[in-house]
């Protein structure tokens, strides 16, 4: 008997127990939907005793974000590659990487044995194709004689066109080639803009990069900026006179992250290829921006007070960052040509606690 009334009390007990937890739980529910209601509005006459000043609101179309790191780069594919021609042994070259040339500029000296196998080659092919040129016209006139057979004239035809093609690429080949009196090679480059040096090193064999020219004008910083930007991102910042266009995404996606390309602004950023640079986000935002002052917290909710005759009403507002010595923030009304509290605001903010002024 005693074990059964034991066994009552611990279950009664437990339903108690149970009862107060759910009543606990529905109390911490409530509380935050009574901290979101509206507050009364104070009247103005309530701050007498105290400095009361107010400022316009003013509206703002950007809100920065935190710092990101950017890439001094180029979108691949903008350069122009010289490959080497040939297998080479040394190579000296004649600036330092990452210099601005001219288009013809001597970009490095190549030596090695297969220098003068490839310059015999080149001989060989235009020799080659003077003959086949040669046998080409010669024929052709058989050809309409009908001298020589169809089938002749087609083994001739390929002859020829067999060695102009190969003559052609040997000839764009040396295009990016100087040659002295004495034979001696130097690679030139094919056009103005800025010098990219391979980092191999050891033999360079034919087919190899020799170096890059990239365009001064095709420089851009590669950003890796979170998904959530992206959608409201308007451009960056860089500095006080330089700042960054959005030019292009990536359309591939890395997690939570996605590459955007951006372009500089003008020739105030002085930015050097490969570096690494701090940039700012600038988001497109619809909302306002006052004094830091003028916002106060109550109840976990951040409120301004704005002047309405010979009242205060205020206004719950959402705080998404700062500017300087102002807060940006939006709310859930038209705030054209309203006016602000932005003095005595903690003798408010006492008011509402009971606690009263300053």
């Amino acid at each position: 008997m005693l074990l059964n009334f034991t066994t009552k009390i611990l279950h009664f007990l437990r339903i108690q127990y149970t009862l107060f937890l759910f009543f606990m739980v529905a109390l911490l529910t409530l509380i935050p939907v009574h901290a979101s209601q509206n507050l009364a509005p104070v009247e103005l006459s309530s701050l007498s005793g105290f400095d009361v000043e107010f400022a316009p609101i003013q509206k703002t179309e950007f809100i920065n974000g935190q710092s990101l790191i950017g890439e001094v780069n180029f979108k691949p594919g903008v350069n122009y590659t010289v490959l080497f021609a040939f297998d080479v042994q040394q190579v000296r070259y004649l600036y330092p990487n990452g210099s601005m040339v001219e288009k013809g500029a001597t970009i490095a000296s190549v030596e090695g044995s297969d220098v003068h196998h490839f310059l015999d080659a080149y001989q060989s092919a235009k020799d080659m194709l003077a003959i086949t040129k040669s046998h080409y016209d010669i024929n052709q006139q058989h050809l309409k004689n009908k001298i020589i057979r169809s089938s002749e004239w087609v083994e001739i035809t390929k002859s020829y066109f067999e060695a102009k093609l190969n003559f052609e690429h040997m000839q764009h080949q040396m295009a990016f080639l100087n040659i002295d009196d004495n034979e001696n090679v130097t690679l030139v480059s094919p056009k103005t803009g800025i010098l990219k040096l391979t980092n191999e090193s050891g033999n360079r064999v034919m087919g190899d990069t020799a170096f890059d020219i990239i365009d001064a004008s095709s420089i851009r910083v590669k950003i890796n900026v979170p998904l959530s930007f992206t959608n409201t991102l308007a451009h960056f910042k860089l500095s006080q006179n330089c700042s960054l266009n959005i030019e292009s995404y990536d359309s591939i996606v890395d997690k939570y992250h996605q590459i955007v390309w951006a372009s500089l602004s003008s020739n105030e950023c002085q930015l050097t290829l490969g570096q690494t640079i701090k940039v700012t986000p600038v988001n497109k935002l619809t909302g306002f921006k006052i004094a830091k002052s003028a916002v106060f917290e109550f109840e976990d909710v951040n409120y301004i007070a704005l002047k309405s005759g010979d009242n205060l009403e205020l206004l719950p507002i959402e705080l998404k960052g700062t500017q300087g010595k102002d807060y940006v923030f939006t709310a859930n009304k038209n705030l054209d040509d309203q006016k602000i509290l932005i003095s005595s605001v903690s003798a408010l903010q006492g008011m509402l606690l009971h606690l009263g002024g300053e």
